[in-house]
C-alpha cells in the first residue's frame, strides 16, 4: 500500500496544472437578477458580469468602514463628533452612540449605569443636536482663535409621543487627539 500511495503522489505532482482560465470564478447575474458563480464566462450562460462592490462609505469621522455605521477611529473635530452622535441618535443605535463616549476610567458598575442612560437617550426621537460654546466663536477677543465648544446639546421628544421636549447636555472631552462625549 505505501508504494501505491507514493506512486499516486508522484503522478499527481507530474500532472500538468489546470490552466488559469479554468481556475477562475466568474461572478454573474442572470436575467432574473440571481447571482451565478461559474467557471464559464458570463456570456456563455446568458448572464452579465456582476458589478464590483461599492467602495466603503466614509463615516462622520472620515474613516472608511464596510457599512459606514461604525468607525475604527475617533472624531478629530467637534463637528465630526456632532455628526457621529447625530447619526447614532437618528438611527436610535445605543451601541453606535456608545462608540462616541469617553469610557476611560469607567468601572463596571458605572459602565452599566451609563449604558442604561445612553440606551434611554438613544430610544427617544431626536429633535436637534448642536454644539454649545461658553463664549460664542464670533465673540472671541480680537484675532484670538475661538475657544472650542464645551458641550453637545440634544433635544428630544418624549418616548411614545409623550408631551414635552427632553434636553441632554453631554460634556465634550478631548483625549488623545479625539473628541468624546461624557455625561
Amino acid at each position: 500500500m505505501p508504494r501505491f500511495a507514493l506512486l499516486l503522489l508522484l503522478v499527481s505532482m507530474l500532472a500538468p496544472a489546470a490552466p488559469a482560465s479554468a481556475q477562475a470564478v466568474h461572478r454573474c447575474v442572470d436575467a432574473q437578477g440571481r447571482s451565478v458563480f461559474s467557471d464559464q464566462p458570463c456570456a456563455s450562460q446568458q448572464a452579465r458580469p456582476r458589478e464590483a462592490p461599492k467602495p466603503p462609505a466614509a463615516t462622520a469621522q472620515g474613516f472608511a468602514s464596510g457599512t459606514g455605521t461604525t468607525a475604527p477611529g475617533c472624531a478629530r473635530t467637534p463637528e465630526a463628533l456632532l455628526d457621529g452622535v447625530r447619526g447614532a441618535l437618528e438611527a436610535r443605535d445605543v451601541n453606535r452612540l456608545a462608540t462616541h463616549y469617553h469610557w476611560a476610567g469607567t468601572g463596571a458598575r458605572a459602565g452599566r449605569y451609563l449604558m442604561d442612560e445612553l440606551e434611554a437617550i438613544a430610544a427617544r426621537p431626536l429633535a436637534s443636536a448642536e454644539l454649545v460654546w461658553e463664549t460664542p466663536p464670533a465673540e472671541a477677543p480680537g484675532g484670538a482663535p475661538p475657544a472650542p465648544p464645551s458641550r453637545l446639546r440634544i433635544e428630544q421628544s418624549g418616548a411614545s409621543g409623550a408631551a414635552g421636549a427632553l434636553r441632554t447636555e453631554f460634556l465634550l472631552r478631548r483625549n488623545a487627539g479625539c473628541w468624546w462625549i461624557e455625561l
